[in-house]
């Protein structure tokens, strides 16, 4: 395992830490820390940006986002854990922003805006980018987490449909702009040998 591999597997492992450790204590005081939850348009919440992602209603949501965090977090990782962690941002506060002013008046939680995002740069970035690596690996996320697309339509009402389409939302504008940005440095390389 190199280097590479090691940075990011420590950032996955420090936010999944971190939502663990907020679930439990959310577990040992009632629910007191979905309060915390994003409400959209309410200032007097406004720290709910920062603090949705690492909040989940229950052990099933904790696990299933942790899984898929962890599996695709690791193949934007790919690219570099500088990367990893842009593109994280990126989601996060596009889905925290998104959400805030157009999602539905519930506390929003969990990790999902940000794992719709991961997902929609790597495909928006094989698009764009058409290495073989990154067609490769846009190819396996296809087909293991093709089934997220249904995650769009709002079927449930305590299923944020919000904060996936506005963390997808913000993975494609990133994976178009990383794309664009490397493939300008590729061309920019090759160029000069």
């Amino acid at each position: 395992m190199n280097r590479k591999d090691i940075d990011a597997l420590k950032f996955i492992a420090v936010v999944v830490a971190l939502c663990v450790s907020v679930h439990l204590i959310n577990v040992f005081t009632f629910g007191a820390l979905s309060d915390f939850g994003l409400l959209p348009r309410h200032f007097s919440h406004f720290l709910g940006l920062v603090s949705y992602p690492f909040i989940h209603g229950s052990w099933a949501h904790l696990i299933s986002n942790m899984v898929s965090f962890t599996l695709l977090g690791f193949l934007v990782s790919r690219s570099g854990i500088a990367r990893l962690i842009a593109v994280f941002l990126i989601c996060w506060f596009g889905s925290g922003l998104g959400v805030w002013f157009f999602g539905r008046m519930h506390f929003h939680i969990g990790l999902s805006g940000v794992i719709y995002g991961l997902w929609a740069y790597l495909l928006t970035y094989a698009v764009m980018y058409r290495s073989i690596k990154s067609i490769v690996i846009a190819t396996l996320v296809m087909f293991f987490y093709g089934s997220m697309v249904w995650g769009f339509i709002p079927v449930h009402e305590w299923i944020s449909y919000e904060s996936h389409l506005f963390g997808a939302l913000s993975g494609i504008v990133a994976g178009y702009l990383f794309a664009k940005r490397d493939k300008k440095n590729r061309s920019d390389y090759v160029g000069d040998v």
